[in-house]
């Protein structure tokens, strides 16, 4: 029994393939496309160093591959960062491709796409590498949505400021004659027609002014005048004989033959006697 369990787990073993350390490449071998002109472009970017194309900005950081013996496979960290938008530099990706899956980790641009071809051992170009301190820079670099919430963050604060003053115009009116119809001797010399708005030729177009208000002023009297709103809406109605009293009301009008005949008819009820 023992010894089929261990011709088992021995053809389990070996059905299993061993792979070997990935080597490490100083060399990526990369693709990079203009999805508007549809241009690609191959790209060798050594191991700590820039390569740009189009807005992008693009470093390796590592790259590694496989021994002849095993599967082929490439493996590459890969740093790109973006100035398009209109927006300051910002990291758009930063992770590992692979070059039989180049769609596991892609890199999301509406514009470029680049992706892993191979790793590879060439002749870096000098200028190409990058110091210490500017890959450290490039981790600080923001990601887009971090530069969106704070650009809203920013728009958010702005909003809420409440301006020290409030400036509006104010439209001030000359009324030189008070007179709402045109007289006749305007008529005789006005062949034209009327004008039903009752303007003069020598009418002058309204002064404006703008008057400066200090904010608490504007709202402390807004306030006030709320609150008196309020009071007379609050405020009961009086009666008729609250708002009118008997010496504002008109006399009333008096028949003088009615009158007349009441005072006969009193004094002929005086006159006759009594039973």
């Amino acid at each position: 029994m023992k010894t089929n369990l261990f011709f088992a787990l021995a053809a389990i073993l070996a059905a299993v393939p061993a792979y070997a350390d990935d080597i490490d490449m100083n060399m990526a071998q990369m693709q990079a496309m203009d999805k508007i002109t549809g241009r690609v472009s191959l790209i060798e970017v050594p191991v700590g160093g820039e390569v740009k194309f189009g807005t992008f900005s693009i470093v390796v950081r590592s790259c590694k591959t496989r021994s002849e013996e095993e599967i082929p496979e490439n493996s590459a960290f890969v740093d790109v960062t973006d100035k398009s938008f209109d927006k300051e530099e910002f990291n758009i990706f930063k992770g590992w491709m692979f070059s039989s899956s180049p769609a596991v980790n892609a890199v999301e641009h509406p514009i470029y796409d680049v992706w892993l071809l191979k790793c590879f051992n060439g002749e870096p170009n000098p200028e190409q590498l990058l110091t210490e301190e500017q890959l450290a820079a490039r981790d600080t670099l923001p990601t887009l949505r971090e530069i969106r919430v704070q650009q809203q963050k920013n728009r958010s604060e702005t909003e809420t400021i409440v301006p020290e003053n409030i400036q509006f115009k104010d439209t001030m009116y000359k009324v030189e004659n008070p007179e709402y119809a045109r007289s006749a001797s305007d008529a005789e010399t006005n062949s034209g027609p009327e004008n039903l708005l009752n303007i003069k030729e020598n009418y002058k177009t309204p002064e404006e002014t703008t008057v400066t208000v200090p904010a608490e002023e504007l709202s402390e009297a807004l306030s006030t005048e709320a609150e008196n709103l309020n009071r007379q809406m609050m405020k009961p109605e009086k009666t008729f004989d609250e708002t009118v009293s008997k010496e504002d009301l008109p006399p009333l009008p008096i028949d003088e033959d009615l009158a007349a005949a009441i005072e006969a008819e009193l004094a002929g009820q005086q006159s006759a006697p009594q039973p």
